[in-house]
C-alpha cells in the first residue's frame, strides 16, 4: 500500500508539474522552478571565465534537467506499482533473468516507459496489464509533450533576442541620442518601441526559464528595458505634453508596457532591497531636458511623483538584472 501510495504521488507530480510547464500560460512547475533556480545560484558562485560558460548553459541545462527528472519519476512511480505483483509477472523461457523484486519491476517499467517491447517479461493479471497500457500511454503523451516543447522554447528564445536587439540596435543610450531618434519620427519609433516590449514580456510569461538563459546584454531583458527606458523618458520628461499630444500618448502606452515587464522581472529577480533611488531619477530628468533641442517644444513641468517612482524602480531593477547577469549598464 505504501508503495501505490508513494506512486500515485510521483504520478500526480510529474502530471501537474509537465501540465503547468508545457500547457498552461504564464506559469511554470515546482521541479522546472527548482532546477532553474538552483542550477542558476550554482553558475553565479564561479569566478571569471567558468562563471560565465556556467551563466550560459544553466537556462538550457536546466530545461534539459526537468525533462530528464520527469522521465525517471514517471518511470520510477510505475516500477513501484508494479512492485508488489512481482510475483505474478510471467518471464519468457529463452531468456535468462535473475535479480531482486525492484530490478524486475524497474526492468518491466523501463521497457514499457521507452516502448521496447522486447517481451521477456509480461504482466499476466487484468491490473497489471492496464497499467502497461497506462505506462506506455503516459510514456507517450510525455514524450511527445517534450519534443513539442523544445522548439516552442528555442522558437522564443530567437525571437526574444530579436526584440532586444530591435530596440538595442537604436543605440538609445543617452539621452542625446534618444532625442535624435525621436526628432525623425516619435510616434512611430515609441510604437514599434512597445510592441518590442510587450512582445519581450509576452515570451517571459510563456517561458520563466528565459530568465536563466544568458545571452548577450544586447540580446537579454537588460537591452529591451533599457532603451526603451530611455525613449520613454524622454518622450515622457522631455517633451512637451500641449505641443505634441500623440507623443505625449505612445509615451504613455510605452510607460504602461514598461511597468508591466519591470515589475515580472522584478518578480523573477527578487524586488527585496531594491535600493530606488528618487534623487537620481529626478537628475536623470533634469539631463533629459537638456538634451532635448531642435523643433521640440521642451516640456517645462513638474514631474508627478507616481512616474518618479516608476523610472526610480526601472533603474533598480536593471541593476539588480545587470548584477545577476554579470552584465555592465551603459545608460543610466
Amino acid at each position: 500500500m505504501a508503495y501505490r501510495l508513494l506512486a500515485l504521488l510521483l504520478l500526480g507530480l510529474v502530471a501537474v508539474d509537465t501540465f503547468r510547464t508545457v500547457l498552461l500560460p504564464s506559469s511554470h512547475g515546482l521541479l522546472a522552478r527548482l532546477w532553474a533556480r538552483g542550477l542558476w545560484r550554482l553558475a553565479v558562485l564561479l569566478p571569471g571565465r567558468p562563471g560565465r560558460a556556467a551563466r550560459r548553459a544553466a537556462g538550457p541545462l536546466s530545461v534539459v534537467t526537468n525533462i530528464a527528472t520527469w522521465v525517471l519519476l514517471l518511470w520510477l512511480a510505475f516500477a513501484l506499482l508494479y512492485l508488489p505483483d512481482v510475483a505474478s509477472l510471467g518471464y519468457s523461457s529463452d531468456v535468462a533473468f535473475e535479480g531482486s523484486d525492484l530490478v524486475a519491476a524497474l526492468y518491466l517499467s523501463g521497457t514499457v516507459l521507452t516502448t521496447l517491447g522486447l517481451g521477456d517479461v509480461a504482466a499476466q493479471t487484468d491490473g497489471l496489464r492496464l497499467l502497461v497500457v497506462a505506462e506506455s500511454a503516459g510514456g507517450l503523451a510525455l514524450f511527445t509533450a517534450a519534443l513539442g516543447y523544445l522548439p516552442a522554447l528555442y522558437t522564443v528564445v530567437s525571437d526574444l533576442r530579436t526584440c532586444a536587439e530591435s530596440i538595442s540596435d537604436l543605440r538609445a543610450t543617452t539621452p542625446e541620442r534618444a532625442a535624435e531618434l525621436l526628432e525623425e519620427d516619435a510616434v512611430a519609433t515609441l510604437g514599434s518601441v512597445r510592441r518590442d516590449v510587450t512582445e519581450a514580456r509576452q515570451h517571459l510569461l510563456r517561458f520563466p526559464a528565459l530568465h536563466h538563459f544568458h545571452p548577450p546584454a544586447g540580446q537579454s531583458v537588460l537591452g529591451v528595458v533599457e532603451g526603451a527606458t530611455m525613449l520613454w523618458v524622454v518622450a515622457r520628461f522631455g517633451i512637451s505634453a500641449q505641443a505634441h499630444p500623440a507623443v505625449r500618448r505612445q509615451a504613455d502606452a510605452l510607460e504602461l508596457a514598461l511597468r508591466r515587464l519591470v515589475d515580472d522581472t522584478a518578480r523573477h529577480i527578487g524586488d527585496r532591497g531594491l535600493a530606488e533611488d528618487d534623487q537620481a531619477a529626478q537628475d536623470q530628468v533634469a539631463r533629459v531636458r537638456a538634451a532635448v533641442h531642435g523643433d521640440w517644444t521642451v516640456d517645462t513641468s513638474t514631474p508627478d511623483a507616481e512616474t518618479l517612482r516608476d523610472l526610480a524602480r526601472t533603474n533598480a531593477v536593471l541593476r539588480r538584472y545587470a548584477a545577476m547577469h554579470g552584465y555592465s549598464r551603459t545608460a543610466g
